[in-house]
């Protein structure tokens, strides 16, 4: 290799190392910059899944409190029911004539028993129908033969379901009719 050649070489070479060195400062500058977008970004979404955090603790006790005042909503309608139990048993215990007594504890369970029933209504508390038997909402206990019902009709009712609004809460226990 001539003197000129190598020279032309060595030139060319020192270019290369001076573009090879702006690069790499180009590359470092551009990799900070974006290691602080990255930064920026993961800070974000921290900070987002702090808040997230935060508000799912705020919403489950919201919604303990909610069903918390459910309760003493339902607890608050019970009492009367209670007082007019109690109401009829003290009034029951007064009177001396037994018959007349007994009678007055009845009617007083009766008109106990319709708060009851009413509490449950406004709570979304109703009795399973029993116009025909659904095994879904009915629990046979016992078959009969009865010539006064269509097979597979409800004959009795030994204790009777009830739903919370459209959710069975317990079965109804019935006597259904087998030919």
């Amino acid at each position: 290799m001539g003197k000129h050649h190598k020279k032309k070489h060595e030139d060319k070479e020192n270019l290369q190392n001076q573009e090879s060195k702006q690069n790499q400062e180009i590359n470092v500058d551009e990799i900070l910059k974006e290691n602080e977008e990255l930064k920026k970004k993961l800070d974000e979404a921290l900070r987002a899944y702090a808040k997230c955090e935060n508000d799912k603790k705020i919403i489950q006790k919201e919604a303990d409190a909610l069903v918390d005042y459910a309760y003493e909503r339902f607890a608050k309608d019970l009492l009367p029911v209670v007082d007019s139990l109690e109401l009829a048993i003290a009034h029951a215990k007064e009177l001396e004539n037994k018959e007349e007594a007994f009678d007055k504890l009845v009617e007083g369970v009766e008109l106990t028993l319709k708060k009851m029933l009413d509490v449950f209504k406004n709570h979304g508390i109703e009795p399973v129908e029993h116009e025909e038997f659904n095994p879904e909402i009915h629990q046979a206990v016992q078959h009969v033969q009865s010539e006064e019902h269509e097979e597979g009709a409800i004959v009795d009712i030994y204790q009777k379901g009830y739903k919370l609004k459209n959710k069975l809460l317990r079965p109804s226990m019935v006597t259904i009719n087998k030919k």
